[in-house]
Protein backbone atom coordinates (compact mmCIF):
# COMPACT_ATOMS: atom_id res chain seq x y z
CA UNK A 1 0.00 0.00 0.00
CA UNK A 2 1.28 3.63 -1.16
CA UNK A 3 2.28 5.46 2.16
CA UNK A 4 -0.89 8.11 1.88
CA UNK A 5 1.50 11.26 2.57
CA UNK A 6 3.35 10.34 -1.04
CA UNK A 7 0.04 10.35 -2.54
CA UNK A 8 -0.93 13.55 -1.06
CA UNK A 9 2.37 15.16 -2.24
CA UNK A 10 1.79 13.47 -5.64
CA UNK A 11 -1.64 15.52 -5.53
CA UNK A 12 -0.41 18.45 -4.44
CA UNK A 13 2.53 18.27 -7.27
CA UNK A 14 -0.15 17.46 -10.00
CA UNK A 15 -2.10 20.51 -9.04
CA UNK A 16 1.09 22.74 -8.66
CA UNK A 17 1.83 21.48 -12.20
CA UNK A 18 -1.23 22.17 -13.87
CA UNK A 19 -1.35 26.08 -12.34
CA UNK A 20 1.94 26.41 -13.68
CA UNK A 21 0.45 25.03 -17.50
CA UNK A 22 -2.09 27.58 -17.45
CA UNK A 23 0.31 30.54 -16.29
CA UNK A 24 2.62 29.20 -19.64
CA UNK A 25 0.18 30.52 -22.00
CA UNK A 26 0.79 34.13 -20.95
CA UNK A 27 4.46 33.76 -19.83
CA UNK A 28 5.18 38.13 -19.95
CA UNK A 29 1.62 38.68 -17.84
CA UNK A 30 2.04 35.67 -15.21
CA UNK A 31 5.93 35.70 -14.91
CA UNK A 32 5.92 36.89 -11.08
CA UNK A 33 3.30 33.91 -10.72
CA UNK A 34 5.63 31.73 -12.72
CA UNK A 35 9.07 32.51 -10.89
CA UNK A 36 6.64 32.01 -7.14
CA UNK A 37 5.97 28.43 -8.20
CA UNK A 38 8.93 27.26 -9.68
CA UNK A 39 10.15 28.33 -6.05
CA UNK A 40 6.87 26.04 -5.08
CA UNK A 41 7.78 23.37 -6.71
CA UNK A 42 11.15 23.04 -5.98
CA UNK A 43 10.50 23.06 -2.48
CA UNK A 44 7.67 20.39 -2.73
CA UNK A 45 10.28 18.40 -4.80
CA UNK A 46 12.93 18.24 -2.37
CA UNK A 47 10.48 17.12 0.16
CA UNK A 48 9.02 14.63 -1.43
CA UNK A 49 12.01 13.23 -2.74
CA UNK A 50 13.01 13.13 1.16
CA UNK A 51 9.88 11.22 1.62
CA UNK A 52 10.63 8.46 -1.21
CA UNK A 53 14.01 8.46 0.10
CA UNK A 54 12.05 7.30 3.16
CA UNK A 55 9.33 5.34 2.71
CA UNK A 56 9.71 4.14 -0.48
CA UNK A 57 13.40 3.14 -2.00
CA UNK A 58 14.73 1.78 1.97
CA UNK A 59 11.48 -0.88 1.60
CA UNK A 60 12.00 -1.22 -2.45
CA UNK A 61 15.73 -1.54 -2.51
CA UNK A 62 15.40 -4.27 0.63
CA UNK A 63 12.82 -6.52 -1.59
CA UNK A 64 13.43 -10.00 -1.46
CA UNK A 65 12.87 -9.74 -5.67
CA UNK A 66 15.65 -8.62 -7.91
CA UNK A 67 12.80 -7.23 -10.39
CA UNK A 68 11.98 -5.33 -7.76
CA UNK A 69 15.17 -3.65 -6.42
CA UNK A 70 15.91 -3.26 -10.04
CA UNK A 71 13.04 -1.08 -10.75
CA UNK A 72 13.79 0.92 -7.58
CA UNK A 73 17.39 1.69 -8.94
CA UNK A 74 16.43 2.22 -12.22
CA UNK A 75 13.94 4.92 -10.81
CA UNK A 76 16.56 6.55 -8.74
CA UNK A 77 18.82 6.86 -11.62
CA UNK A 78 16.13 8.56 -13.75
CA UNK A 79 15.09 10.71 -11.14
CA UNK A 80 18.79 12.30 -10.36
CA UNK A 81 19.17 12.91 -13.81
CA UNK A 82 15.17 14.89 -13.99
CA UNK A 83 16.54 16.28 -10.76
CA UNK A 84 19.71 17.96 -11.94
CA UNK A 85 18.14 19.65 -14.99
CA UNK A 86 15.11 20.80 -12.86
CA UNK A 87 17.71 22.63 -10.52
CA UNK A 88 19.30 23.53 -13.38
CA UNK A 89 15.85 25.08 -14.69
CA UNK A 90 15.34 26.69 -11.57
CA UNK A 91 18.44 28.23 -11.41
CA UNK A 92 18.55 30.02 -14.41
CA UNK A 93 14.33 30.98 -14.15
CA UNK A 94 13.88 31.48 -10.44
CA UNK A 95 12.82 35.18 -10.60
CA UNK A 96 10.57 37.21 -12.96
CA UNK A 97 13.72 38.95 -14.06
CA UNK A 98 15.47 35.95 -14.64
CA UNK A 99 12.02 34.72 -17.06
CA UNK A 100 11.92 38.11 -18.59
CA UNK A 101 15.65 38.22 -20.15
CA UNK A 102 15.83 34.84 -20.90
CA UNK A 103 11.74 34.64 -22.40
CA UNK A 104 13.29 33.04 -25.35
CA UNK A 105 15.08 30.17 -23.61
CA UNK A 106 12.53 29.57 -20.98
CA UNK A 107 9.91 29.58 -23.74
CA UNK A 108 11.46 26.57 -24.91
CA UNK A 109 12.31 24.44 -21.84
CA UNK A 110 9.57 25.71 -19.86
CA UNK A 111 7.08 22.80 -21.38
CA UNK A 112 9.95 20.35 -21.65
CA UNK A 113 10.49 20.51 -17.70
CA UNK A 114 6.89 20.20 -16.84
CA UNK A 115 6.09 17.58 -19.28
CA UNK A 116 9.33 15.74 -17.59
CA UNK A 117 8.02 15.77 -14.15
CA UNK A 118 4.14 15.43 -15.02
CA UNK A 119 5.48 11.79 -16.54
CA UNK A 120 8.04 11.01 -13.73
CA UNK A 121 4.74 11.70 -11.49
CA UNK A 122 2.71 9.31 -13.76
CA UNK A 123 5.12 6.75 -14.28
CA UNK A 124 5.54 6.74 -10.22
CA UNK A 125 2.35 6.26 -10.07
CA UNK A 126 1.53 3.32 -12.62
CA UNK A 127 5.08 1.50 -12.32
CA UNK A 128 6.49 2.35 -8.95
CA UNK A 129 3.74 2.74 -6.39
CA UNK A 130 2.26 -0.30 -7.11
CA UNK A 131 4.55 -2.77 -6.12
CA UNK A 132 4.31 -1.53 -2.85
Amino acid sequence: MINPNLARQHNELYKLLAEMKSLGYNIESNADKIALNINLLAGKINIHLQSEDKYLYSLLLNSQHTEVRKIAKDFIAEMGHIAKTFNEFKIKFNTKNKILNNINEFKLEYPKIMNAISNRLNKEDKKLYVLL
